[in-house]
């Protein structure tokens, strides 16, 4: 429907009275996607934080719940899609080999007489798994004594000393001073890793946990004209990516220009053939993401629809079994043969 709805867009490149028989193809546009991956780091206290300076003697600890955002990473993706502006139609004759057009399954021009570029599958918004989960211990490995004794100073010097003890129990591990020594260093190493986990989380107890979420937002854009920094998208540290409109985020620009721009130029001492296909020259494209400061992303494209428009003259596909190959990414000719 969508590519139905283009070529309606695109009537002022070719007309079709109701029912005649015609080859319609479309010239490629690239379309910009812009994968921006973040990060969502959660803090969450420890329930005897108040009391880390006493037992642990740190005062590095989380005091407050908080989330914020970071951003990672930016790349670019670019992506093909028909241009409604360059949509053209071909009456079919038996005696020309343009009655042999190949085009994809989005109507964009492949050649002639070649086989289908397989389609290019659009990326989508991914989140990537927790890194690590925000579910506290429930249960203290505490004895008697501390369980029962319902004081929350109590309980966070049970939990101390059993810090204490873990730290003494690996230590004896690792310079051989037990009674019964492990079986094997993978008993060992078994024996270690489980100590250090019961220590990592006795001790967030106190000092408080932090976990982090990837996600990866695409941001598409099609540009028509080339620009200086435009507004692409806003970040903030509370909420992640926002509207461009909202103004609690930062902006972030992007500029598109060209570097290259093919310039053509008709002969007036030859005569104009009767166009019998299009191809595209892409314009060589810089594409700049930044913060209005620092430098995000700079990388070089080939952006069909900042380029030109070239005609190949009708008479060439009277040849027998000429095979054409156009680019189906930026339109641009491959190869006659």
């Amino acid at each position: 429907m969508l590519l139905i709805c283009n070529l309606v867009a695109g009537a002022q490149s070719f007309s079709l009275a109701e029912g005649q028989s015609a080859l319609v193809y479309s010239l490629p546009k690239t379309e910009l996607c812009v994968e921006i991956v973040t990060e969502k780091i959660t803090q969450q206290t420890g329930m005897f934080y108040r009391y880390s300076e006493r037992y642990l003697a740190t005062n590095n600890v989380i005091t407050e719940e908080k989330t914020f955002y970071k951003l990672k990473s930016i790349k670019i993706i670019t992506h093909a899609i028909p241009d409604a502006n360059r949509t053209f139609s071909l009456i079919p004759n038996a005696n020309s080999q343009l009655c042999k057009l190949s085009v994809n399954a989005q109507g964009i021009l492949c050649g002639i007489n070649v086989p289908v570029d397989n389609e290019v599958i659009s990326p989508k918004t991914v989140v990537l798994p927790i890194k690590d989960n925000l579910k506290q211990a429930t249960l203290l490995p505490l004895g008697e004594e501390y369980m029962m004794a319902g004081s929350e100073a109590k309980l966070a010097e049970g939990a101390a000393k059993q810090i204490y003890r873990i730290r003494e129990s690996r230590l004896s591990l690792l310079t051989a001073d037990v009674e019964k020594s492990p079986a094997d260093g993978a008993a060992l190493k078994s024996m270690l890793e489980g100590l250090a986990k019961m220590e990592r989380e006795l001790t967030e107890l106190f000092i408080g946990k932090t976990s982090s979420e990837e996600s990866i937002e695409t941001v598409r854009l099609v540009p028509e004209s080339p620009c200086d920094k435009k507004v692409l998208f806003r970040f903030s540290n509370l909420r992640g990516l926002v509207a461009t409109d909202d103004l609690s985020g930062v902006p972030y620009y992007i500029s598109v220009q060209p570097t290259t721009i093919v310039s053509i130029s008709a002969n007036p001492k030859e005569k104009a053939e009767k166009a019998g296909l299009y191809y595209v020259i892409p314009a060589s494209t810089d594409i700049l993401i930044s913060d209005g400061v620092n430098t995000i992303f700079n990388g070089q494209f080939l952006i069909p629809q900042l380029g030109k428009t070239v005609p190949l003259p009708e008479s060439l596909f009277k040849q027998q079994h000429l095979k054409v190959r156009i680019d189906s990414q930026t339109g641009r000719l491959l190869t006659i043969e």
